[in-house]
């Protein structure tokens, strides 16, 4: 007599060799099946038990032959067709191997969600002439039902947002041939182009207007619509847990569409890239994709197992030797600065006092051929050390530039060399409180081009406005 296994032990067998039915379940989705040929199963236990010791392969072959599968109830069905024949997997057994590894999820489709949204408003049809009462064995089946459909969608659109979340890899799989081939890169893109529109239109934009509670369809109520329907017939009905639970599922389906948002405009991004920006995407994905192997290594039950043996991959990549002696770029931490926010509000201050005294400022008047080497009119000078007498100052590390944007565009007629020589009789007669230092450093100046200065650079030196104190010095 052979020897049998039960359901648990050949389903344990199964998840401790998972391989085998993660590359038959992929094969299905390729060939867009429900079954699986036998003759492709044992020749995939045959190739994976090649490596294996003899006790272990012969369980495991033992466990995967057709009969034992048929006898524990994996295998709801066998087909014979076309002098072959096909086993039909357990559909909860699909689906725990799906949930135990990503790249199985399927994406969802059109027609898929609009089956859910067609069975939803069915339930709520039902609910609308139910009973409300737990002994109506009708109300209590429907209660279970609309429980299972809701978790169920809800589970399906969180697979599917995690399967979607590990696009950038199908992204840097697809672009791979770019890095390789550049003079084929036409005909690559356009091939490329192809998949991702067919992946946006036949995945993601549909789950996007699913998840969208602004969507208005023509047949009917929205996802959401749908939900508040039955939110308040429950509720009128007095089964506010039943209302309180729908309302949270309501809410968890309505976080997951900011996640599908972000994978929409990843995916529109990508098809803007040339194909140097390809070549640095398949490249940050690949070495992403390492270092992930290599964190996975250490996220085992061994304690021991919490560094990254990352050795070999800095050497092989290169880039990463004499990286820690290398000097850190430094980064704007504005966030957390509250002398750059008072330092700006303070910016915004002085710009709208000169706004409130936009009715009182001078108009330079026009100097015809006055240039960058031409004489200033004495005249411009003085209207505009006048006007500069009365603006409210703070203390800054360039006055200049300062003084520069705030007339430039603001004063009529104004040009940089004006305020180059009435900053000379400033220099000599500071605000009050204050004094101008010169720093003796020399800064350069782009202006706007314009028909007087031509857009040229003007050289200047730097000069400081600082609080007045003894022992300042220019």
């Amino acid at each position: 007599m052979s020897k049998r296994f039960s359901t648990l032990d050949t389903t344990r067998l199964l998840f401790e060799h998972p391989k085998i039915l993660f590359r038959m379940i992929e094969r299905m989705d390729r060939n867009e099946t429900r079954y699986l040929r036998e003759s492709d199963l044992v020749a995939e236990v045959m190739d994976y038990t090649r490596t294996l010791g003899k006790a272990d392969r012969d369980r495991v072959r033992l466990a995967m032959n057709t009969d034992n599968l048929f006898r524990t109830g994996l295998v709801i069905d066998i087909i014979k067709a076309e002098g072959e024949r096909r086993l039909v997997l357990q559909d909860a057994l699909i689906n725990l191997m799906r949930a135990c590894n990503a790249s199985l999820y399927q994406e969802l489709t059109d027609a898929r969600l609009r089956g859910h949204l067609v069975t939803l408003r069915d339930v709520r049809n039902r609910l609308e002439l139910s009973s409300f009462s737990e002994a109506d064995p009708d109300f209590t089946e429907l209660r279970d039902d609309l429980n299972e459909r809701v978790s169920q969608l809800i589970g399906l659109l969180r697979q599917n947002v995690l399967r979607m979340q590990t696009i950038s890899a199908q992204l840097a799989e697809l672009s791979g041939d770019a890095s390789r081939a550049p003079e084929k890169y036409l005909e690559f893109r356009h091939n490329l182009f192809e998949q991702i529109v067919t992946l946006y239109d036949r995945h993601i934009k549909p789950t996007l207007v699913f998840l969208n509670p602004d969507t208005r369809l023509p047949d009917g109520s929205n996802l959401f619509e749908t939900l508040e329907a039955m939110v308040r017939l429950l509720e009128t009905s007095g089964d506010h847990n039943l209302a309180d639970q729908l309302f949270r599922s309501a809410l968890s389906l309505n976080a997951l569409y900011k996640p599908i948002q972000a994978v929409a405009q990843e995916v529109e991004h990508f098809l803007r890239k040339t194909r140097r920006g390809m070549v640095q995407y398949n490249a940050m994905e690949h070495f992403y994709h390492k270092l992930r192997e290599l964190k996975g290594e250490t996220e085992t039950l061994s304690l021991r197992r919490k560094w990254l043996e990352g050795g070999d991959f800095a050497r092989s990549t290169g880039f990463l030797l004499g990286l820690r002696g290398q000097q850190r770029p430094k980064h704007y931490a504005f966030g957390a600065s509250a002398s750059y926010y008072q330092l700006l509000f303070s910016e915004l201050d002085l710009r709208l006092a000169d706004l409130r005294r936009k009715n009182d400022m001078p108009a330079l008047q026009e100097v015809a051929g006055a240039g960058r080497h031409s004489r200033i009119d004495v005249q411009r000078i003085n209207q505009l050390y006048q006007w500069l007498e009365t603006l409210e100052l703070r203390p800054t590390a360039d006055l200049v530039r300062e003084l520069h944007g705030r007339l430039e565009g603001f004063i009529p007629g104004y040009r940089f060399p004006d305020l180059l020589a009435a900053l000379n009789r400033l220099v000599n007669t500071p605000p009050e409180g204050f004094q101008v230092v010169t720093t003796n450093r020399f800064r350069t100046l782009e202006t706007e081009p314009s028909p007087d200065l031509s857009g040229e650079q003007f050289v200047y030196r730097k000069r400081r406005l600082e609080p007045h104190t003894e022992n300042a010095h220019d």
